[in-house]
């Protein structure tokens, strides 16, 4: 096992490389378990700023008077000010400036799957991403199956390390009750007082117990599904949608579980 560990350990970190130590972890006994969670960490806390990097949030556009930096011009406001003028002055000038609007985000990832060790990295590196991309918002997480468990409350600090190393704890499996998930992502995300309460819930879409998840899908400002298939059971594409559409959000089919990572810093890219 060390002989690997330090083979490993000179690779070039990557997905492939994780999610070989997260199996090793798995299988190991307590002592050597400790070991490959430090390694483990350090390799998916790269990956995350790699892969997090980058401005995210919610842009609103406005118009303004112009000035230095803006280049896109309202052209039917600026006519109005000047409509009978052969010449145009700064001060008639109007031009569309993207305002960056503060809001609260609630990331709800399904584990009702069991899921092998690797996926959980994944979904660890997918979280981590997350928290990376919104650390000047507020920003929680939350896990679930028959129940809900809270990973990350609005308050705590954004301390990578910690969110990362409680993810790759999580137990998986159980029935999946996507209605309490959203239901209480959005009690978290009402207990903030930001102007926008946007949700992102990553699930295979078989709700098994709860009842029927849209109506309370509604209620977000904005809710983005992303729908991935955590096995041979594929996913519930017509669920997801009709989730994604209520909440007013993106519904976005993640057809390879590896790609969970990307698909987040995507959602949060483009929200």
């Amino acid at each position: 096992m060390p002989e690997i560990l330090e083979k490993l350990i000179l690779l070039e970190t990557s997905l492939l490389q994780i999610k070989i130590l997260a199996i090793l972890y798995e299988k190991s006994s307590s002592e050597m378990k400790n070991k490959i969670k430090k390694i483990l960490l350090q390799k998916i806390i790269f990956l995350v700023n790699k892969i997090g990097v980058g401005p995210s949030g919610n842009l609103k556009s406005m118009v303004v008077e112009y000035k230095p930096g803006l280049d896109e011009i309202d052209i039917d406001r600026t006519l109005e000010e000047e409509p009978m003028n052969n010449t145009v002055k700064y001060e008639s000038i109007y031009c569309y400036e993207k305002i960056k609007q503060k809001g609260s985000y609630i990331l709800m990832l399904d584990i009702s799957n069991s899921m092998y060790q690797e996926k959980i990295a994944v979904a660890a590196i997918a979280t981590g991403v997350f928290a990376r991309k919104l650390k000047d918002e507020l920003h929680g997480v939350l896990v679930f199956s028959r129940d809900v468990k809270i990973i990350k409350k609005f308050n705590e600090p954004n301390i990578l390390p910690n969110l990362v190393d409680r993810m790759l704890e999580v137990q998986t499996g159980g029935a999946t009750n996507i209605r309490l998930a959203i239901q209480k992502g959005y009690e978290m995300l009402c207990s903030s007082r930001t102007s926008q309460k946007i949700g992102i819930l990553v699930t295979d879409g078989w709700a098994t117990i709860g009842g029927d998840p849209v109506e309370v899908a509604k209620r977000f400002d904005r809710l983005h599904v992303l729908g991935i298939s955590f096995g041979r059971g594929g996913s519930d594409p017509v669920l997801n949608a009709k989730m994604a559409r209520a909440g007013k959000g993106k519904y976005m089919h993640v057809k390879n579980f590896d790609d969970l990572p990307l698909a987040i810093a995507k959602i949060l890219r483009n929200k």
